[in-house]
């Protein structure tokens, strides 16, 4: 029972933080269409946070998996999950570099949108803190 009680909580802190990403990078992308108006700036703040929001579902995923208490497959799907932890970076990186090189978006624009994962996560992580302070959630 306590167990079932404890996933339920995990499961809503995540969506938790999944919806203040989210939120975020909608947020950021607002402040950008603000700050340069609709254009190259504006487009690059929101695919930052869609790069973002990606991210951090991507890393939700891995991350979970890779620290989960058995996972099937043992050690050689660790040492795989890793892997594909390291390589996830790469390819946020690799993403980046094609939006600014290829695409020619403003990387101010970029950092404006990404930073969305920081913001939310930072936000998620407060009010979680705020609520267990208060005596709710276990999440």
């Amino acid at each position: 029972m306590r167990t079932e009680a404890t996933t339920a909580a995990r499961e809503t802190g995540t969506l938790a933080y999944d919806l203040l990403v989210v939120a975020a990078a909608l947020a950021l992308t607002v402040v950008g269409t603000l700050l340069w108006g609709v254009g190259r700036e504006a487009l690059a703040a929101g695919l930052g946070g869609t790069l973002a929001v990606l991210n951090w579902l991507g890393l939700r995923w891995v991350g979970a998996r890779l620290l989960g208490a058995r996972p099937a497959g043992g050690t050689r799907r660790r040492v795989l999950l890793g892997v594909l932890f390291v390589l996830k970076f790469g390819l946020v990186i690799g993403v980046v570099w094609a939006l600014i090189r290829w695409a020619g978006l403003e990387p101010m624009g970029l950092a404006l949108g990404y930073s969305a994962l920081v913001v939310g996560l930072l936000g998620a992580a407060f009010l979680s803190g705020r609520e267990r302070a208060e005596g709710g959630s276990d999440a």
